[in-house]
């Protein structure tokens, strides 16, 4: 049978001017340990869907020499020319839900997932969650600035605890509790459809991974919503790099549908 068709879970991974880095990230979803037997013989395994994001670098002839080497799982690539990793990620989700996908994970192309990240990414969404976020850290090759990156992160495990008791009477779509990010996500292929899945828009203008999730949980409330914190992703630190420390955190910390007062590009995706 058709791999393509036939296997139930797809990773897709939107990618913008990759070619430095998507290798390392195909090379990490083949070591995936997802070799049980439900993963094998009843999921069919796993498939990658890169969709190139109109790169203008070599992203796209790296992920076909990978496609023509023939990878450990298999490799499809998909091309959107609209910008915005809200088109390029919709466009990825929705194609593999046409080809047969009914779990699909999410990752980004400068981001290394562990080798059991798949597996419990996905453990709730086999359990009846609808929506699934896991764990992110800086990648292990950023130097001193993971330490920063990190610290972030038990600051803004802070932050959505304060967001919880602050929206906790708000309704279900206003809600927050944790944050769930692209390059590190499962979702449904029904819940995706009828939540109507991510928004197609660029960075600056829209930060689909909260529209997604807002969407979900006005649907579900928030027990259709779960964090598995086993599933970690190492990510890469360009857009710390590129803004420094103060407007690095201003991004997610601005109004959440407007990122241009920060004064950087939004391409660095």
């Amino acid at each position: 049978m058709d791999t393509t068709t036939k296997s139930a879970v797809a990773v897709v991974v939107p990618a913008y001017n990759e070619q430095r880095l998507i290798a390392g990230t195909i090379a990490a979803l083949e070591r995936q340990h997802f070799d049980s037997l439900l993963q094998r013989e009843v999921l069919g395994g796993f498939r990658v869907i890169v969709v190139d994001n109109a790169s203008s670098d070599n992203t796209a002839a790296v992920v076909q020499e990978i496609i023509d080497a023939g990878p450990a799982v298999p490799v499809e690539l998909v091309t959107e020319t609209e910008k915005g990793t809200g088109c390029a990620a919709d466009t990825g989700v929705r194609h593999a839900i046409d080809t047969g996908a009914v779990y699909i994970a999410r990752t980004d192309a400068d981001s290394v997932p562990t080798p059991d990240w798949l597996g419990n990414l996905l453990t709730p969404l086999l359990n009846g969650k609808r929506l699934v976020g896991g764990r992110i850290r800086a990648r292990d090759d950023e130097g001193y600035r993971s330490r920063v990156f990190n610290a972030i992160g038990v600051l803004w495990r802070l932050g959505h605890a304060a967001e919880w008791y602050r929206t906790r009477r708000e309704p279900d779509a206003l809600r927050r509790s944790f944050a769930i990010c692209g390059n590190n996500m499962a979702v449904d292929a029904d819940m995706y459809e009828r939540s109507g899945g991510f928004p197609r828009g660029s960075i600056e203008n829209v930060d689909e991974d909260h529209v997604l999730q807002q969407r979900v949980r006005a649907i579900t409330g928030a027990g259709g919503i779960a964090l598995a914190k086993r599933a970690l992703v190492y990510t890469s630190l360009r857009r710390l790099d590129a803004y420094g420390t103060r407007d690095f955190v201003s991004w997610y910390n601005e109004g959440k549908e407007d990122r241009t007062s920060i004064g950087h590009a939004a391409d660095v995706r």
